[in-house]
């Protein structure tokens, strides 16, 4: 079995309890979309721009001699940059860091990809499948957008019904829909979804905030006060 996926933490969660054996061939559209977003769509230095040309690049990959072509660029700007790649830059505190923190940042995401040998996974002759296998999860990215699109039309649900009208949807959309007894047997009920949504909810930022009091990682909104108010800040003159 082959999981084509973007990588994130929920599925990669979901594959170690459900599909613990399974072979991962990660998003090569999205490994392009995680270095445009780090790097910009215009980089300022000339190591930069040539990363982004190089992860472009990998979605043109579809045989063997165009993946050793492209491990090979990648292995030569590494070379080629490897002194511009090492600079530092020196803190107030005395403390040193990257001097080109978000190239840096790019090319260990790509050192990652290419460490866990998912890049590449479609060209594993050994792996026994009843067809090519794609190297993108767009299939699958634009059924999501016609379940979002459902959900903006029947805005105004609950949550235990927009997620039993996502369970319906997706069961319609089946090749083989199962029948009305075995939905009236296996359906789930609404406790079992409030009780699922509640453990998530337990071990989001905001739950574990307000169940234990840990501080959240991060703010959940600006305050319109903090930039428009009449008096100075507390502690300044």
């Amino acid at each position: 079995m082959v999981v084509v996926c973007d990588g994130g933490g929920g599925i990669r969660k979901a594959l170690r309890h459900a599909w613990p054996h399974a072979r991962v061939q990660r998003c090569l559209f999205h490994i392009c979309l995680n270095i445009g977003a780090i790097l910009g769509t215009n980089p300022r230095h000339e190591a930069s721009r040539q990363l982004l040309r190089l992860a472009k690049e990998l979605t043109r990959v579809k045989d063997g001699g165009a993946m050793a072509a492209w491990l090979g660029a990648y292995n030569a700007w590494e070379l080629r940059h490897k002194d511009f790649l090492e600079q530092k830059s020196m803190w107030a505190d005395g403390s040193e860091n990257d001097l080109h923190q978000r190239l840096v940042k790019a090319r260990d995401m790509l050192r990652r990809r290419i460490r866990e040998q998912t890049m590449f996974t479609f060209m594993d002759p050994d792996i026994d499948a009843d067809g090519p296998i794609p190297t993108s999860n767009n299939v699958i990215e634009s059924q999501n957008a016609r379940i979002r699109d459902m959900l903006r039309t029947h805005r105004g649900l609950n949550l235990i019904r927009r997620v039993k009208a996502v369970c319906w949807w997706c069961h319609q959309h089946t090749e083989h829909p199962e029948r009305a007894a075995w939905l009236a047997r296996h359906a789930w009920r609404d406790e079992q979804i409030e009780q699922l949504y509640r453990q998530a909810w337990e071990h989001s930022d905001e739950g574990r905030q307000q169940l234990f009091g840990i501080p959240a990682r991060y703010g959940t909104g600006i305050d319109w006060n903090e930039f428009h108010t009449s008096t100075p800040w507390k502690g300044t003159d």
